[in-house]
């Protein structure tokens, strides 16, 4: 009997619209991205992936039914007993929610992404996951997934199987390809400056090149091109003690009064601040990342002395924030390009904070984070073991709505959005008709779900806000107040079931 123990995992991993997916998947992820980098390529991975990781998970789940943290919450059966078919099913049920969920997450959530990248650096050193929201339009395949698991523990699926293994296949990547979105216009970045003959000139990109003949005050169209390589360091001529340089990765300027001997700052933006710009840059150019572009790092790269009867000024070119100028009074003043980049001034420089600006993705993993505490909580409030299934599916499917809907909020994709909040509506339908019928009457503890929520986002409005000017330890403050939430949760679910055990017990004596 023990030999059944794993037979519908591994009949659902045998399949051949799994196995056709397994080739697909080495195929492309080997040979085609190679051949033909693309949207197409990237998203036929998702799917093939998304058809192989269930079967997958599930069987090696059902591998290891001695481990008791597994027994215990998918409810299988002891490991010298045979599992039912219930518990086969709680387990494929487990695997398919848990692979959706991750797949979300990864694809959606910065957060997820980066730590799915460091955990895959652990077995490959080119490790390279990049969020795209667009790729949760293969979930769907999660459900053609559980079509072939229902197939497979079929006599004759097999056959059924073979014969319609492209179908299967052919369809999810033709939908995937008419998908694709179209490329973002190139954003003007500040990459070279020169300063000669009572101008300052900014080379900002093909249609970016700008001139100021009035110490930036007001800019022009400049049709000339560049005279020289960009600097990175100039003295102020007629003073060849006073130099200045720029900080490389840094929006830094550094100035000496001793020819080069010694080094200040004359002009910073803080590293959190610069983080800060970074993620704006992405904001307003429609989420195009400073990574596209070879020349567009958020950095002082290059810079111009330009002497004035009054003094001297100095131009910096600073990447897409634009050019940072120092006046003949020695103030500096950050010049950002306008939104068509024909022009500079200090108005169109995106601000370094913006209480709640900014943090989307922060706000909705907060909401998110709450929301899933929620369903654990209502999941420790008394469910029968015969709506196990119901509470996972709807629990799933409204966790992955909401997920779509507020991880999507920024993009103008209305299809997948629409699609997110009929998922999340459906699921919340479901897990109220689940719980109605449930019979269980002890109300659940449901406060640590918002004061979670509040745990994960008040971190990074302070970041927003500047308050914390490092991203990093916005993050360590953030997963210090969940844990600290979580635990009040433990202490709170431990004295609701003592008493509902008190009562209980008193009950039977009475």
């Amino acid at each position: 009997m023990a030999g059944h123990r794993d037979g519908s995992a591994a009949a659902w991993l045998g399949h051949p619209v799994t196995l056709a997916a397994v080739a697909v998947l080495l195929v492309n992820d080997h040979v085609l991205k190679a051949a033909w980098p693309g949207a197409l390529t990237g998203k036929l991975s998702d799917v093939a992936g998304l058809l192989v990781a269930p079967p997958l998970l599930a069987f090696l789940v059902s591998a290891v039914p001695r481990a008791a943290v597994v027994r215990r919450v998918l409810r299988l059966p002891d490991g010298t007993a045979d599992p039912s078919a219930a518990a086969g099913r709680r387990a494929a049920v487990a695997a398919t929610v848990l692979v959706g969920v991750g797949f979300a997450l990864v694809k959606a959530c910065p957060a997820g992404a980066l730590l799915a990248e460091r955990m895959w650096e652990a077995v490959t050193r080119s490790a390279r996951v990049v969020p795209d929201p667009t790729d949760l339009a293969a979930l769907p395949a999660l459900g053609l997934a559980w079509l072939v698991r229902a197939r497979a523990l079929r006599p004759s699926a097999a056959a059924r199987g073979a014969r319609r293994a492209r179908l299967l296949l052919g369809l999810p990547s033709a939908v995937v390809a008419v998908a694709a979105t179209s490329a973002l216009p190139i954003p003007p970045s500040a990459t070279h400056v020169e300063a000669h003959d009572a101008v300052i000139v900014v080379f900002g990109g093909p249609d970016a090149t700008l001139a100021s003949s009035d110490e930036g005050r007001t800019w022009h169209t400049w049709n000339g091109m560049a005279t020289g390589p960009s600097r990175t360091s100039a003295c102020v001529p007629g003073e060849p003690r006073r130099c200045y340089r720029v900080v490389p990765r840094r929006l830094k300027v550094e100035q000496s009064d001793d020819a080069g001997a010694t080094w200040s700052t004359a002009w910073e933006i803080s590293p959190g601040r610069q983080r800060w710009l970074e993620r704006g840059h992405q904001h307003v150019f429609g989420g195009t990342t400073l990574e596209e572009y070879a020349d567009d790092e958020m950095a002082s790269v290059a810079l111009a002395v330009l002497p004035v009867p009054e003094g001297h000024v100095v131009a910096v070119a600073n990447g897409p924030d634009g050019v940072v100028l120092r006046d003949p009074a020695g103030r500096w003043h950050r010049l950002g390009f306008t939104e068509y980049g024909d022009g500079l001034s200090e108005q169109a420089a995106l601000p370094l904070t913006g209480p709640g600006d900014l943090i989307g993705d922060e706000t909705g993993v907060a909401f998110l984070a709450g929301l899933l505490v929620l369903l654990v909580l209502l999941g420790f409030a008394g469910w029968p073991e015969a709506s196990f299934a119901g509470f996972a599916v709807s629990s799933a499917f409204l966790w992955c709505g909401m997920l779509m809907v507020l991880e999507l909020e920024r993009f103008e994709q209305l299809p997948l959005r629409a699609l997110g909040l009929l998922m999340a509506l459906g699921g919340l339908v479901a897990l109220i008709a689940v719980w109605g019928s449930s019979g269980t009457s002890r109300p659940p503890v449901i406060v640590p779900a918002p004061l979670t929520a509040v745990a994960v986002y008040w971190p990074f409005y302070a970041w927003s806000a500047g308050w914390i000017d490092d991203h990093g330890r916005a993050v360590a403050a953030a997963v210090l107040s969940c844990v600290l939430v979580l635990v009040l949760a433990v202490v709170l679910l431990r004295r609701s079931f003592r008493r509902a055990a008190d009562r209980e017990a008193l009950r039977a004596t009475s």
